[in-house]
């Protein structure tokens, strides 16, 4: 009886041994700075893309099935806006990207699936570029540590390869001289599990 419940408990542990270790990722998939195309006071928009193509890169420690670890780079693309204000056309164009550190929180549903939810850090870097009329160009880069939050789903193909969705969400992203935006990221990954 005993080697019976031995032999039954053996892909458990064999499974709760496989979800721990180090993995790498990459992803790409679409940023949306939500307030981008608002126009200031008494201006109207001409024409206005808040939105991009976007990829990341990530580096993760799963400690158990349920606590995690990620690090990695995100790059959101580039929003660019027209405006009109008194009569007066202005332009602007944004660049952003961010390095994050995350903790992950997962859920697993059997032995492939689980669904996870993330929270942490990020330093992020804005190049801000507008022209007003005639004015000079302004330009100007910034950066900032703010947070992140997100959420998703994640299948382990084989034993070592697994694809996620999720999505990612940064609130206030900017600052008084680039703009404060909500910025979110919607992507699709594939991660190898050393």
């Amino acid at each position: 009886m005993l080697a019976g419940v031995t032999a039954a408990l053996a892909p458990l542990t064999a499974s709760a041994d496989e979800a721990t270790g180090w993995y790498v990722g990459a992803g790409a998939g679409q940023s949306k700075a939500i307030q981008y195309c608002e126009a200031p006071a008494g201006g109207a928009v001409q024409s206005c893309d808040n939105t991009s193509f976007a990829w990341k890169l990530l580096l993760g420690y799963q400690a158990n099935r349920y606590l995690g670890v990620e690090a990695g780079y995100d790059y959101f693309g580039k929003f660019s806006a027209s405006f009109t204000t008194g009569g007066v056309a202005e332009t602007s164009q944004t660049k952003t990207w961010a390095g994050f550190l995350e903790a992950v929180g997962s859920i697993p549903i059997g032995s492939r699936f689980s669904l996870f939810g993330k929270a942490g850090g990020v330093y992020w870097r804005t190049k801000f570029t507008s022209q007003q009329g005639s004015a000079p160009a302004f330009d100007t880069s910034q950066h900032d540590i703010d947070f992140v939050v997100g959420a998703g789903a994640q299948l382990f193909v084989t034993k070592n390869l697994a694809i996620r969705a999720e999505y990612e969400y940064l609130p206030k992203y900017g600052n008084a001289l680039t703009g404060e935006v909500d910025l979110q990221f919607i992507s699709a990954s594939v991660l190898w599990k050393f």
